[in-house]
Order: C-alpha cells, then sequence, then structure tokens
C-alpha cells in the first residue's frame, strides 16, 4: 500500500476519533456529580446496572468499526498481522474507557462498562476487515471490491439501513407480520414506488461499477433479492407493496439503462435520485404560515430520541446523499460542484422544512456532504458506471 493511501487512511481514522468523540460526549454538559464515588467505580457498576439495549450494542460497533479499519490501513505493512491488530485493539480500548470515564462528568450521559465491551467489538470487526481486503488472503471479486471503496461504502450503508437491526429470527409468526402489509392490508403511493425504484436502480448502477458488466446481469437481481427475503428474516422489518414493485420495476428497466452509456446514465440516475430526496424532505407540501426556529448544532436530533432511528436515519442519509455525490461526479462533474448542488439544495429544503408541521429543519444534512464529500476526496478515483 503506498504511502500516499496511508496518509489517506490516518486522516480518515482521525476523522473517526472526532466523530466519536462529538457522538459520545454531546452537548458537552459537563459538571462534578453530587453524589457518587468516581469516575471508574461508576463504570464498574454499571453492569449490573444499565444492560445494553440491542439499539445501543449494534449502535457502537458501527461507531468503532472506522476506527479500526481506517487505523489498521493507515500502519506500516512491515509490521506483523498480529502487532497491528493488538495496537489497535488497544487504541480502541484506550479511547472508549476514555469516553466512558469522560461521560461520568456529562449531564446527559451515563457511563456503561458494556459500551467498551462493544466498542472493541467494533473495532476488532473494523481492524480485521481492513487487514482481511489490505493483505495476502483476496478472492479475486473482493480484491475487486475492495479497489472501489466509494460504491462499496455506499452499497454497505443501504444494506445497513435496510437491514437494521441484522438480528434473524426463525418465528413464523414474524414472518407473517413482515409479509401482512404486502397480502392482507396493502398501500400503495406513487411517491413510495418512485423512491423504492430509483433507489433500486441506484443500487444496480453501483454494483455494476464493483462486479463489472457482465456479472451485474446476475448478481443485481440476486442483490435484490436477497435484501427482500433478509426483510422477512428479520427482526422489527417489514416489506411493502411499493418496496416490491419498485424492485420489479427497477428491474425491467435496469437493461434500457446498460443500453446506454455511463455518463448518460448517471446523470439520469441524479436526477431521478435528486426529485426523489427532495420529494421526502417537503412532503406533504402543507406549508405553516411561521417558521420554527433552524437548528445550527450538527446532528443535534441524531443524539436524541431513539438510537434504532438514528442508526437508520444515519445510514439512509449517507447513501443517499454520497450517492448523489457520487453519481454527478460519474456524469463528468466536479466534485466541488456536487457539494455545492447537493449541500445548496439540502440547506435549502432543510429551512424551507422549518414551516412543515412536525419537521425541524437543521444544518446537518449540509454537514453530512461535506463530510462524505471530504472523503470521496480522499479516495475518490473515477469508475465508469458501465
Amino acid at each position: 500500500m503506498c504511502m500516499r493511501t496511508k496518509t489517506k487512511s490516518f486522516l480518515l481514522a482521525a476523522l473517526t476519533v472526532v466523530v466519536i468523540v462529538y457522538g459520545s460526549l454531546y452537548p458537552f454538559d459537563f459538571r462534578v456529580p453530587a453524589e457518587g464515588d468516581s469516575a471508574v467505580v461508576a463504570l464498574l457498576r454499571s453492569r449490573t446496572i444499565t444492560p445494553s439495549s440491542r439499539g445501543d450494542f449494534v449502535a457502537n460497533i458501527l461507531l468503532y468499526m472506522p476506527l479500526g479499519w481506517f487505523g489498521i490501513l493507515s500502519m506500516p505493512l512491515r509490521m506483523s498481522v498480529g502487532l497491528r491488530l493488538f495496537l489497535m485493539i488497544i487504541g480502541g480500548a484506550t479511547l472508549s474507557l476514555t469516553m466512558e470515564l469522560t461521560q461520568y462528568y456529562d449531564a446527559s450521559r451515563v457511563t456503561a462498562i458494556d459500551d467498551i465491551y462493544t466498542n472493541l467489538l467494533g473495532t476488532i470487526m473494523g481492524s480485521l476487515g481492513g487487514i482481511y481486503l489490505s493483505g495476502r488472503w483476496r478472492v479475486p471479486l473482493i480484491a475487486e471490491i475492495s479497489e472501489k471503496p466509494i460504491p462499496a461504502a455506499l452499497i454497505a450503508a443501504w444494506v445497513g439501513y435496510r437491514l437494521y437491526p441484522y438480528v434473524p429470527t426463525i418465528d413464523l409468526h414474524k414472518y407473517w407480520n413482515a409479509l401482512k402489509p404486502v397480502i392482507l392490508d396493502p398501500v400503495f403511493s406513487l411517491e413510495s414506488l418512485y423512491r423504492h425504484t430509483t433507489i433500486w436502480l441506484t443500487t444496480f448502477a453501483l454494483i455494476l461499477v464493483l462486479v463489472g458488466h457482465r456479472r451485474s446481469i446476475l448478481l443485481a437481481p440476486l442483490f435484490c433479492g436477497c435484501i427482500l427475503v433478509a426483510r422477512v428474516l428479520i427482526v422489527d422489518t417489514a416489506l411493502s407493496v411499493s418496496e416490491i414493485m419498485g424492485a420489479g420495476i427497477a428491474l425491467c428497466f435496469w437493461p434500457i439503462m446498460l443500453a446506454i452509456s455511463h455518463r448518460q446514465r448517471a446523470t439520469v440516475l441524479f436526477l431521478l435520485l435528486g426529485i426523489a430526496v427532495v420529494i421526502e424532505r417537503l412532503k406533504p407540501f402543507q406549508f405553516q404560515s411561521g417558521a420554527r426556529d433552524f437548528g445550527w448544532v450538527p446532528f443535534h436530533s441524531l443524539m436524541e430520541g431513539s438510537i434504532a432511528v438514528n442508526v437508520m436515519a444515519f445510514c439512509e442519509k449517507s447513501f443517499l446523499y454520497g450517492a448523489l455525490l457520487y453519481l454527478f461526479t460519474e456524469a463528468g462533474g466536479r466534485l466541488r460542484t456536487a457539494v455545492l448542488i447537493v449541500g445548496g439544495t439540502l440547506f435549502t429544503t432543510s429551512w424551507v422544512e422549518t414551516y412543515l408541521p412536525g419537521r425541524s429543519g437543521e444544518i446537518t444534512d449540509f454537514v453530512m456532504v461535506l463530510l462524505l464529500a471530504g472523503g470521496f476526496a480522499l479516495f475518490h478515483t473515477r469508475q465508469r458506471i458501465a
């Protein structure tokens, strides 16, 4: 691995640390607790007081996986695999322990030793993934995918959104509940159908970049089928008529998309996906006369409420905004122009959302575009969607 790639990986690992610190200590409301012995004692006692929920378990793993991934890739290859993995484990454990002890002094946070275990697991999983894709034990298809990190990461984000919380079940009653909305109580809307169709077409285009034209003819419909089946098997998920119909329409239109040039395909998908994003953000288009305050604190809404909802929202937005940036550059545009168009559109619609009932507008989506663009700038090499 070249020095330039290692520098990029180090920068992304450092950015991950910043994200972890921000997410762990927000809103930075520190105080010395009036009761309690110490941060260490509170941490040790937390095992029997605050057991982690499933949402916390998954979120903590996902939060630390990029640290292990980029951290391991930033280390010299002359170091043994065992030493690199050991250093990443120590680094991840140290960062997690520091965050948990500091959270004892944060008024809105709770220190929990279970979080250290799950953070460490995420670091190890990310490290092993980085070692596997950068080492000698690489199968041909995985090697090709690892050379195109941006479309691979976008697909991973979308899968992370659709398959959360990643826990399958053998409960037949759950399978029926997942299919019931399709069979007994189908709810259909043109907006939802359009959105699902566009997203399926976008994922097919990303698969095309990863595996090539010939393989994508088989893998695109196979990927589609696996996702739909998985949503039946995984707890707390259900299918919809629009999702299934959207997949079918996308498969029907995909041969037409394959027949046009890669720039034309990227342009069409950028426009279709951009329209879908704007519609989703502004529906039902019933505006109030007065506006609520605009939120200038990044990720404020993602730090509150249900962890499950926040994880899915983050994965979904990462896919949608990242795909828009990627498609624009594949259509021949510059990344900085993509940031202006996508970021400007999201900022404008966020401001408009302050006039929508039950919605909140904030700077988070614009900041996400900037962060995604920064990551793309480090690793982007133009790949044809053909």
